[in-house]
């Protein structure tokens, strides 16, 4: 969608401009609902109200000539970018702070965000080489079983590239995606003889988990935008089904492919081994960051955030064996330092929020669930599935304790 920047254009086209870049990008219904009040209210318009879903808007509004003004806008696809969303959210807080800014400037400056490029080819197949690599090393394997998620990762990143200007229906993407991922990691475990092959291959699916998604499922549950919450949760459901079905395609086409059998642990031998774990668990969050398009400056507030989530991850569940204790105490540390962040960085939550989340979010136990019920085995399916709602149950309880703390609370305490 891009409007001409001539002196006649509708002033509620760019609201609406604004309301698509975000929604696209994956903000939350609120964040694109308040952004379009911040816009209409710089444009000089009254009375602005605007009705928003995952793929549509509807704004009115009283213009500045008096005349009211109102249009509805299609969202066809979305494509998390949380770097778009940073910068709608800057142009936003500029705007509060000029006084009769220009429409046509504004429109230029949107039109700019809306055009502005991913990271290169380099940086997607490196965060797919690190990501898959770091996360199974995070989990529990070996350092060579993680150079073998690595090069599955690179397979994987390689294949979604190639294909992705054919194939435009995400649910087959990651059937073709999970497939490839999971030939390589048996292949590669034929050349050289993996021992861990079942955490290679959970490291290398968890670039394909729709952690992202879920989290912002759960915002949206939190705001009492239930439609938008069922729809982003249904998706990320659907995405693990895609996972589960490109592996069980391959297992059961290739005699020498094995089932998942082996689960990961969180109990570690030494104090080392329990740091390069964290630190690991880090270096998957900034891979996760890079196919987000989150700007640089970020990553290493969201290595950290990630790395401290699954540390305190791995020492409750190494002390007590309790899992809904370890994952909504470093659930709510992380949303606290993501609120306190996003405060100090004068940025939205969501960008530190949906990325540090990563190693905590239950996708890999909701597409192993779905996986053993595909399989035949019901009770590890169970197993898994408890495990997939007790956690996803602890991150929504710790989002929303941290979201009743006002405004003012950080303000006042954590800007310098």
């Amino acid at each position: 969608m891009t409007i001409s920047t001539n002196d006649n254009c509708n002033t509620i086209q760019i609201i609406l401009k604004a309301g698509k870049i975000l929604v696209e990008s994956g903000a939350e219904i609120y964040r694109v609902e308040q952004t379009m009040g911040y816009l209409a209210n710089a444009l000089g318009m009254k009375d602005f109200d605007a009705y928003v879903i995952s793929n549509g808007i509807m704004a009115s509004a009283i213009n500045t000539h008096g005349q009211q003004e109102a249009a509805i806008l299609n969202v066809y696809e979305q494509h998390i970018n949380l770097g778009k969303i940073e910068a709608v959210n800057t142009l936003s807080r500029q705007l509060i702070a000029t006084s009769n800014p220009s429409a046509k400037t504004i429109l230029k400056q949107l039109n700019a965000i809306d055009q502005m490029k991913d990271y290169n080819l380099y940086y997607y197949l490196l965060a797919y080489f690190m990501g898959a690599g770091a996360f199974s090393l995070a989990l529990g394997s070996s350092l060579s079983d993680s150079c073998a998620a690595a090069l599955t990762g690179l397979f994987l990143g390689l294949t979604l590239h190639s294909i992705a200007h054919f194939v435009h229906t995400g649910f087959l993407l990651t059937i073709i995606g999970s497939s490839v991922a999971c030939l390589s990691v048996n292949l590669l475990h034929l050349i050289i003889s993996n021992n861990h092959r079942s955490l290679i291959l959970l490291g290398a699916l968890m670039v394909l988990v729709p952690g992202a998604i879920f989290t912002s499922s759960v915002r949206e549950f939190s705001q009492n935008n239930f439609s938008t919450g069922l729809t982003l949760l249904m998706s990320s459901l659907f995405i693990c089904i895609s996972i589960s079905v490109g592996v069980v395609a391959v297992t059961e086409l290739f005699s020498f492919a094995k089932p998942l059998q082996q689960n990961f642990s969180a109990d570690t031998k030494t104090f080392f081994e329990l740091i390069i774990r964290a630190i690991m668990a880090g270096i998957g969050t900034i891979a996760f960051a890079i196919l987000f398009q989150v700007p640089k400056r970020y990553f290493l507030d969201l290595g950290s955030l990630g790395g401290l989530s699954w540390l305190l991850y791995l020492l409750i569940m190494q002390h007590n064996h309790i899992e809904a204790l370890a994952v909504f105490i470093p659930g709510l540390l992380g949303s606290f330092l993501s609120r306190i962040l996003a405060t100090k960085r004068k940025c939205p939550m969501t960008i530190f929020l949906s990325i540090s989340m990563m190693p905590l979010i239950p996708g890999l136990s909701l597409y192993r669930a779905i996986y053993f019920l595909l399989t035949g085995a019901n009770q590890l399916a169970i197993v898994h599935l408890r495990s997939c709602f007790i956690t996803a149950l602890m991150i929504a309880i710790a989002i929303n304790i941290v979201q009743q703390f006002p405004k003012h609370f950080f303000n006042n305490r954590f800007l310098s």
